[in-house]
């Protein structure tokens, strides 16, 4: 049997979604195209638009840019953001797709403030409010953290930028909090706000871009007059759709949704605190996803736990897929000052709705198992 407890990087897609996308794979054009076919796509299009805007929260003039993800995402906003910006904040524990971008801005001689998290791994207001100025252009703060789980209020750091940088554009990274979090694109009140489809139940190869009405962007990829000519090329149809159908299927469920992936959690965490000596839970002081627990057991490598609960077929996390091939540590932990031991010792699991309590309990328990047993091959 296979536990996937790594939720936070692909929330794989239901079995109904699945037979819907193979169904409309023979039926669907070139959305631009003006046969039977072309104008389908394009309808399908529109309806899972309007799906995304319903579980966001947009208002009817608010744009949602279909996008390859939340990568591309990130990168149209910071590279229109910062083409001409002299200053610019964001956090020391953003994902690599805001960091990467940020980087290439800074040595086009844009001079970029990374404020850094507590301990916890909260980035506050106070240290945002630190690193304004009058003339600061950019402010991209994510919704929370894909490794911790801690949650940011983006709403009292949007409310402090206007307050003191009233020209600076408003960006958060919100890949991991809708279908989890009670939140809307009205409440956070940003400027730009970004999406990641898999982590929502759609398909890998999506995402969305919302953007404010009045806000302008310059595109990042050129060509075509795609999606209100903010994102050149032809459509991920199928992508797109099964966006729009994970977004549907998120409204309907609720509250429940989150309800259910705590559940799951705190389950696991009880029972993991209970069994294992020296074990803790990075950032429980503070707000996190309901999904999300990332646990330090001391003298047990990560990457070292990793491969042997991957023998028994449980799926997990020593950081963020997109980097998790890499030997370096999580920045993320390291960030928050954590010591080499603790972050070299500390792995995420992420949970779904569909999970039940006593999955969380049954992996716990062989979670146990294999850190004892790793433990007596260390001694």
């Amino acid at each position: 049997m296979i536990f996937d407890l790594d939720a936070n990087a692909t929330y794989a897609p239901s079995e109904s979604l699945q037979a819907l996308v193979q169904r409309a794979w023979v039926r669907l054009g070139n959305p631009s195209s003006l046969h039977r076919g072309g104008q389908r796509a394009k309808a399908a299009v529109e309806e899972a638009r309007e799906s995304v805007r319903a579980l966001i929260g947009a208002g009817p003039k608010d744009q949602v840019v279909f996008t390859s993800g939340a990568t591309e995402a990130n990168n149209t906003v910071i590279a229109s953001a910062t083409r001409a910006a002299t200053h610019v904040v964001s956090s020391t524990v953003e994902h690599p797709c805001v960091l990467g971008p940020l980087r290439v801005a800074s040595e086009n001689g844009t001079e970029v403030a990374l404020v850094s998290p507590t301990t916890h791994g909260e980035v506050t207001v106070d240290s945002v409010a630190a690193a304004l100025r009058y003339h600061t252009q950019l402010v991209s703060i994510m919704a929370a953290n894909n490794e911790t789980g801690a949650v940011n209020d983006v709403k009292a750091i949007t409310r402090v930028v206007r307050a003191n940088a009233p020209k600076a554009l408003v960006h958060t990274d919100a890949a991991q909090v809708f279908g989890k979090l009670a939140i809307t694109f009205a409440q956070l009140a940003v400027d730009c706000l970004t999406l990641s489809g898999h982590k929502l139940g759609a398909l890998t190869g999506v995402g969305a871009l919302v953007i404010r009405e009045g806000v302008h962007l310059t595109p990042l990829i050129r060509g075509g007059p795609q999606e209100a000519k903010l994102r050149g090329g032809t459509e991920n149809v199928l992508g797109i759709i099964s966006l729009g159908v994970a977004a549907s299927a998120i409204l309907q469920e609720g509250a429940e949704r989150g309800r259910a992936m705590q559940a799951v959690r705190d389950t696991f965490e009880r029972e993991l605190l209970r069994s294992i000596s020296k074990c803790e839970v990075n950032g429980a002081s503070v707000a996190r996803l309901p999904n999300t627990s990332n646990v330090f057991i001391s003298g047990v490598r990560a990457d070292d736990l990793l491969v042997a609960l991957d023998l028994e077929g449980i799926y997990v996390s020593s950081g963020a897929a997109c980097s998790s091939g890499k030997p370096e540590p999580s920045h993320v932990l390291s960030a928050m000052g954590q010591p080499e031991e603790r972050v070299r010792s500390s792995l995420r699991f992420s949970f779904r709705a569909d999970q039940s309590p006593e999955l969380g309990a049954n992996v716990a328990q062989k979670v146990a198992r294999n850190v004892e047993r790793i433990r007596a091959q260390l001694q």
